[in-house]
């Protein structure tokens, strides 16, 4: 216990650090602060975040699973490399007002992708420390033995259509990874948002999606104060109400954390979560984990130099 008091006191120091001298940063446009705001105010939120959720549970991410955050986080930042390849073929977004400074941009950009799984756990594990949804109850049900198979062709379809019609139908692809794994986590016997509301307890769904629009509109609003944003190509059917991009995050949220569970079984099912899940059955060969942890840097490696030649449409210097 002392040892995360004195864990929890240094993140919350941090967390006042990053959030003065971000908003500083900006405020005064110092470069290359301002420029690099956005990972600056999401590591910020995700410090504070955490440890307001372990000072109302005693436990969070962070504090109490400290190794585990870490994984997250690279996770977090191969998830979001992975994202930036899809876009290469989405055309959903690019980037306007990177700094030309090859050191700077690549590092804002590793810790804002490793910043996206846990803005969204985080915030959900306070948002049960707030006990929001805790006592949520739901009819439950037997899935149906086709269910797997209906989960796995509406995934395949999804984003078969984003792929074919990126410019009308990239906004799909959010929902197809959460379709496409829940069946592999249902089978491995890996923690399952599916297997939750079947059993009538919605309560970590609801919290996850909420954590995902509050995250939505969280970037949106760091990344429209950074100087290096990026910049959303809406389709033309949602020219006339834009705002309804949003509606993808929850979905997006939901699909985080079915490729995450995915992930915990090259880990024997071990998860930023606080109740701990053994995988059922043989584990897999340690060599898998191994393997991961190889090509996480190479599949971000890729995603920067690919970023930097496809995505990026400005560069700034300064003095």
């Amino acid at each position: 216990m002392f040892e995360e008091e004195s864990l929890a006191k240094s993140a919350l120091y941090l967390g006042f650090f990053l959030t003065l001298f971000g908003y500083a940063g900006r405020y005064f446009a110092v470069e290359p602060v301002n420029n690099q705001f956005f990972p600056f105010a999401a590591w910020s939120f995700v410090l504070l975040a955490d440890n307001l959720a372990w000072r109302f549970k005693d436990s969070s991410p962070l504090v109490s699973r400290a190794a585990e955050f870490i994984v997250l986080a690279a996770w977090s930042a191969a998830f979001g490399a992975a994202a930036e390849l899809l876009n290469l073929r989405f055309g959903a977004w690019d980037y306007t007002g990177m700094c030309s400074t090859l050191s700077t941009r690549w590092a804002g950009r590793i810790f804002s992708w490793a910043a996206i799984l846990p803005s969204v756990f985080v915030l959900s594990e306070l948002l049960e420390a707030l006990r929001l949804f805790r006592g949520a109850r739901s009819r439950s049900f037997r899935l149906p033995c086709a269910a797997a198979a209906w989960s796995a062709a509406a995934g395949i379809l999804l984003l078969a259509l984003a792929l074919a019609f990126p410019a009308l139908c990239w906004p799909l692809a959010a929902p197809a990874p959460f379709l496409l794994t829940e069946p592999l986590l249902l089978r491995l016997g890996l923690p399952s948002l599916l297997r939750e509301i079947s059993g009538g307890l919605p309560g970590k769904t609801l919290r996850l999606a909420l954590s995902g629009l509050l995250c939505g509109l969280l970037w949106n609003w760091w990344n429209r104060a950074a100087g290096a944003e990026w910049v959303y190509h809406a389709p033309a059917w949602l020219s006339p109400a834009p705002w309804l991009l949003y509606a993808a995050f929850p979905f997006l949220a939901l699909s985080l954390y079915s490729l995450y569970s995915l992930a915990s079984w090259l880990r024997g099912g071990r998860t930023w979560e606080e109740t701990s899940w053994a995988v059922p059955g043989s584990k897999p060969h340690p060599a898998l984990e191994w393997a991961a942890a190889a090509v996480i840097p190479m599949v971000c490696y890729v995603a920067l130099r690919a970023v930097d030649a496809r995505t990026v449409s400005l560069f700034l210097g300064w003095i």
